[in-house]
């Protein structure tokens, strides 16, 4: 019979937890970044890529070709010349054209349930799927210890049985006694 080699669980669930500190890391090292640390022209596309455009559906000024886009474009480039920070230009258009203008709503208020329900969503999909899995891992063992019947086994009680029926102790299927058959033919 071949070695199967299974994974220990230990070792599997170390993985796991290493490669999710170092997702972690990674998220943390890329939030790290500063605004000081961007040239002007990085520091305007990441605001371009931050403002709706009032007049088009769905597209931030980056993505758009109206000349309202490109006037707010003109707007964040002489903002950032002038030395304004990004939230400072952020707080500029939200005065001008309302909340609406931002791509990313702010993590506040009602606001707040759209950042966090992705979070909740996930780690309920995750719960399921474990528990799931769990539930599938369960009841596989508890089906293979009831139908552990192998191919050996049955041969062997196949053979079993026959030597059963050759020495008498058992009737073979099929296989009438004389008396069974005399009973059978003075019925009719």
């Amino acid at each position: 019979m071949p070695m199967r080699i299974v994974p220990d669980r230990f070792v599997t669930t170390r993985a796991i937890a290493w490669l999710a500190l170092g997702v972690l890391a990674l998220t943390v090292f890329a939030a790290c970044v500063q605004e000081d640390d961007l040239t002007p022209d990085q520091r305007a596309y990441t605001l371009d890529r931050e403002l709706m455009c009032p007049v088009c559906d769905g597209q931030t000024i980056d993505q758009s070709h109206a000349q309202i886009a490109e006037d707010m474009k003109r707007v964040v480039r002489e903002k950032i010349a002038e030395g304004e920070s990004n939230q400072e230009i952020r707080d500029y258009f939200v005065a001008r054209y309302g909340e609406v203008v931002l791509a990313a709503p702010e993590a506040s208020g009602f606001n707040l349930i759209i950042w966090l329900m992705p979070a909740v969503i996930g780690g309920g999909g995750a719960l399921a799927v474990f528990w799931v899995l769990k539930n599938m891992r369960r009841n596989s063992a508890q089906y293979a210890a009831t139908h552990r019947e192998t191919l050996e086994d049955r041969q062997l009680k196949q053979y079993l049985e026959k030597v059963d029926s050759d020495i008498g102790l058992i009737q073979a299927p099929g296989a009438e006694t004389g008396q069974q058959a005399g009973r059978k033919g003075g019925s009719d």
